[in-house]
C-alpha cells in the first residue's frame, strides 16, 4: 500500500560546539512550523568512475565526499528558526518576553550554528528514521502575498548522515508559540513609509555556509560561514515616485540637487512585521543600509491596475519576537 506523508514526521534540534552533536540536554523535538513538509531530500556519495587502459568498460568505482540536501517549507508559527541563521537570541522582559536576533550584545555568530534535523517513516515493512547531522540552514526565505499564509522555505545541507534506524520516534509536539500567520497580519515599511495596498513581499537571509571535510573522513568534519546576503522584493500599487527618485539617487539622477544616495532614506529603512497581538505576540523584521535593485512597472495598460514592482539588498537585519515563551524552543 502507498504511503502518504501522513506515515512520516520531521523535526530538529540544536546542535552544540561540536560539530554533528546535539547541544547539552537537547533532543531533536522541534517543529518547523505549520503544515511543515519536506520538499525534497536528497544525498550524494560524489561517486567517481575509473577506467583502465587497454580497455573501454569502468574498471573501479571511487567514492568521495558525503554531500546532502533538503527544502523544507512550512507556513511561519514561531521564530525560533532565525536562530540558525542569526545566532542565539538576546532575551529581556518577563511574560511577554522579548527575543531580539541577533543577540543584542554578541552580534551574529561567526561561526554557524548547526541543527540535527530527523526524518521518520512508518514504512509498510519497516521504519526508516534518518538523521541529519551538521545542518546548516543556508538560507530561509519569507514571503506574504494577498489571499495566502505567510510561507517559509528553509534550503539546508548537511554532510553526516549513518545507517538509518528502524527505531521510529514520535512527531513533534506543538511548540508555546503555534499561530498560523497570513497576509492579513503581515505589513510592510519602507523608507519610514507604509506601504499601500502591497499585494506580495518576501525577504531572503542567505549565510553562504560552506560544509568543511578533512582527511580520513568521507563525512563532513565543520563548516563555516560567509557574508550574510539579506535581499527580497515586493509589489505594491504605485501611487508616488519615491521609490523610483530613491533608485535614481543611488546613481546621483534623482531629485532637484542630484544628490548620489547610498541607500533608502528614512526610518526605519525596512520592517516586515507579522502581528498576532500587538503587545504579547509578534515578529518584527528589521533592517538597515537599504539598496534598490531595481524598480519596475507592470500592468500600464487600460483599465488595469498598475504595480511597482522593487529588488532590493541589505546590509543587516535584527529580527524582534515578542512572546509568552519563557525560553528559546
Amino acid at each position: 500500500m502507498v504511503r502518504t506523508g501522513s506515515h512520516g514526521y520531521i523535526k530538529y534540534g540544536w546542535e552544540g560546539t561540536t560539530h554533528g552533536a546535539l547541544a547539552s540536554g537537547e533532543t531533536a523535538d522541534k517543529k518547523f512550523g505549520l503544515q511543515d513538509r519536506l520538499s525534497s531530500l536528497s544525498i550524494s556519495n560524489n561517486r567517481q568512475n575509473l577506467g583502465a587502459l587497454n580497455q573501454n568498460t569502468l574498471q573501479n568505482f571511487a567514492y568521495g565526499q558525503q554531500q546532502g540536501t533538503a527544502s523544507v517549507g512550512f507556513v511561519l508559527a514561531n521564530p525560533w528558526l532565525f536562530g540558525a541563521l542569526l545566532g542565539e537570541p538576546s532575551k529581556t522582559g518577563s511574560n511577554p518576553y522579548v527575543y531580539v536576533y541577533p543577540h543584542a550584545s554578541n552580534g551574529i555568530n561567526k561561526e554557524p550554528r548547526t541543527i540535527q534535523v530527523e526524518v521518520g517513516f512508518d514504512g509498510a515493512s519497516a521504519d526508516i528514521v534518518r538523521t541529519l547531522k551538521g545542518c546548516l540552514v543556508n538560507s530561509m526565505s519569507i514571503s506574504a502575498a494577498v489571499g495566502g499564509m505567510v510561507e517559509c522555505t528553509a534550503e539546508i545541507s548537511f554532510g553526516k548522515e549513518s545507517e538509518p534506524s528502524a527505531s521510529l520516534g514520535s512527531a513533534p509536539s506543538a511548540q508555546g508559540q503555534e499561530f498560523p500567520y497570513t497576509f492579513a497580519h503581515a505589513e510592510l515599511t519602507v523608507g519610514g513609509q507604509l506601504v499601500a495596498q502591497c499585494q506580495d513581499a518576501n525577504i531572503n537571509l542567505s549565510q553562504n555556509s560552506e560544509l568543511l571535510y578533512g582527511l580520513n573522513s568521507h563525512q563532513a568534519v565543520s563548516s563555516y560561514r560567509r557574508i550574510l546576503d539579506i535581499t527580497g522584493s515586493f509589489r505594491a500599487s504605485w501611487i508616488d515616485k519615491d521609490l523610483l527618485i530613491d533608485t535614481l539617487k543611488q546613481i546621483k539622477e534623482g531629485g532637484n540637487s542630484a544628490e548620489y544616495k547610498e541607500t533608502v532614506a528614512g526610518s526605519p529603512e525596512f520592517q516586515f512585521t507579522f502581528i498576532k497581538n500587538a503587545t504579547n505576540e509578534k515578529i518584527i523584521i528589521t533592517g538597515t543600509g537599504l539598496s534598490v535593485t531595481d524598480h519596475a512597472l507592470s500592468g500600464f495598460e487600460p483599465v488595469e491596475p498598475i504595480f511597482e514592482e522593487i529588488n532590493w539588498q541589505m546590509k543587516t537585519v535584527t529580527v524582534t519576537a515578542t512572546n509568552t515563551s519563557s525560553a528559546e524552543e
